[in-house]
């Protein structure tokens, strides 16, 4: 029964605050771009969905701390925390509920990186940039086995590529050149039509017209995202980009980062519930309330953003993804872990 109550009064702060963050948080961003956003209405309102999309994927996290913050001010001060205490509940049931419903957020959270919930913040900038979701990527040349391969622009969220020059060699001879106008990705490869073929035969050249279908598996959003030195990419597409990239025997350690910083960083919220509620006081007698809400909350945000800074190093490549971000979470989850044992 105690559980249904805290979990049903967890959400609640979960969401009330969530909510007003978004709002703040959008209508900050709307005031600072609405002179360089699109006279339409319907683009207007598109960049602010996406921005409050990106709201949701930065905010997320640290509102689930809030949340658990905001439940334990209202239970000391009603005394509902000393009513629990006296029906013989322990801390560790008091707690139990709320970091598995913190968990199940965080794994819902995670959920969203799976799909284009990640480029949320992308579309909203090129609305505001291009004045439309289109956006193209120039001058781009990457290394695919045996073939090298350039695109003057690629437009990701079309699949699109126009100007493209594909050099296959083998060993150091150039076996093969192909020029086309337009390049599209569809079922896993780029497909071209009336490309134009040139075949180093050794001492005389053959040229050809004829369809062609190349670069199996490289989608665009992971040349986009990748090659370009970006780090909003989604968990599958990171996920396949990693493996891909491998195999190109290419650095991966900002795919790495991206990855870890994904799958692991949210679960900071949930380790620092744990970490927090240690040192709740019971009552408001006992300890000055305000100076602990303040305490959390400062706390709260000061690990949030070194954890923050250390994944942005990751990003750059300054220091390792290992190092950055799955040594922090790791000694986050020890210590997490050796305060609930002792409540």
């Amino acid at each position: 029964m105690a559980a249904k109550v805290l979990i049903r009064e967890y959400l609640k702060y979960f969401f009330l605050i969530l909510l007003s963050l978004i709002l703040f948080f959008v209508t900050l961003e709307y005031l600072q771009s609405m002179r360089s956003l699109p006279e339409a209405a319907n683009l207007q309102a598109l960049y602010l969905i996406y921005k409050s999309f990106y709201a949701i994927d930065v905010l997320m996290p640290i509102t689930v701390v809030f949340a658990m913050i905001a439940l334990k001010l209202h239970l000391i001060r009603s005394n509902e925390l000393v009513a629990f205490y006296s029906l013989g509940y322990s801390r560790k049931q008091i707690i139990r509920p709320l970091f598995l419903t913190a968990v199940g957020l965080t794994l819902l959270y995670l959920a969203l990186h799976l799909t284009s919930f990640t480029y949320a913040d992308e579309y909203a900038k090129n609305i505001k940039r291009y004045q439309g979701l289109t956006s193209s990527t120039q001058d781009l040349f990457f290394k695919y086995d045996n073939s090298y391969a350039y695109f003057k622009r690629l437009y990701p969220l079309q699949r699109l590529a126009r100007d493209v020059r594909i050099f296959d060699v083998k060993g150091t001879t150039l076996e093969r050149v192909v020029f086309a106008q337009e390049a599209k990705f569809e079922d896993g490869v780029w497909k071209i039509e009336d490309a134009l073929v040139i075949y180093n035969l050794g001492d005389r050249i053959r040229e050809e017209r004829r369809d062609l279908s190349v670069l199996a598996g490289f989608r665009p959003k992971i040349l986009d995202s990748v090659y370009e030195g970006k780090s909003n990419i989604s968990l599958l597409d990171a996920l396949y980009a990693l493996t891909l990239l491998q195999k190109q025997h290419v650095s991966t350690a900002k795919l790495r980062a991206v990855i870890y910083s994904q799958l692991f960083f949210p679960f900071f919220a949930p380790l620092v519930m744990i970490i927090i509620f240690y040192f709740v006081p019971v009552s408001a007698r006992l300890a000055n309330l305000n100076l602990f809400v303040f305490g959390a909350i400062l706390f709260s945000l000061i690990l949030w953003g070194v954890l923050f800074m250390l994944t942005k190093l990751a990003f750059n490549q300054t220091i390792l993804p290992e190092i950055a971000i799955l040594l922090p979470m790791a000694l986050l989850a020890v210590t997490a872990f050796w305060l609930y044992k002792k409540f």
